[in-house]
């Protein structure tokens, strides 16, 4: 009995939190996939509508994880109406404007998703460096008595449970790796 509790880690049931993360926070491949077909047509048009394209991707990459949620219009919304003015409006604001206006909001597009990319996988990566740095007397301190009171008995040969004690596990150890973020941003009280 003693060898099975000295061989079964509560880091079994974590699993992949930094990759996990990340998955959530970015789109999946046909996304990217879809974004990227798109994008390279909107290159063969005009320029505005390229620059449109592009914010559009960009707010469908930075929005993916709360895309269950009602969005509130941000400047994405703002620069597509100001396309919409130079490509539909007044030709003087065309002539002055239009390449100079739809190449920063071009670049701007770009610089938000790889901005959001960049960040989504550093944090993924610190999610799975601090929950690998977490042994099993802090993992246990982690849980609610009646969930470490689980994880002794899976330590034990008892696998009754493993499935539920897995997500627990899983979702403490994201806790514990995001609360010093979000307790600095003034999310978390404490």
């Amino acid at each position: 009995m003693t060898d099975t509790i000295q061989q079964r880690s509560l880091r079994q049931l974590i699993g992949p939190v930094g990759a996990d993360y990340r998955r959530r926070a970015l789109p999946p491949g046909w996304v990217w996939a879809v974004l990227a077909a798109i994008v390279t047509a909107a290159c063969l048009t005009a320029l505005p509508a390229t620059a449109a394209v592009f914010l559009v991707a960009s707010a469908v990459v930075v929005y993916w994880p709360r895309r269950d949620q009602a969005l509130v219009p941000g400047w994405r919304m703002l620069a597509l109406a100001v396309l919409a003015v130079m490509v539909w409006g007044p030709d003087v604001i065309a002539q002055w404007f239009e390449h100079g206006a739809a190449v920063a909001l071009l670049t701007l597009a770009w610089l938000s998703i790889f901005t959001h990319v960049r960040r989504s996988w550093a944090l993924s990566q610190q999610l799975q460096h601090q929950a690998d740095a977490l042994d099993d007397q802090q993992l246990l301190a982690l849980l609610p008595d009646d969930a470490a009171q689980l994880a002794k008995q899976w330590r034990a040969g008892d696998d009754r449970h493993a499935p539920e004690l897995a997500v627990v596990m899983h979702l403490a150890v994201m806790h514990a790796a995001l609360a010093p973020r979000m307790r600095g941003q003034g999310m978390l009280a404490g």
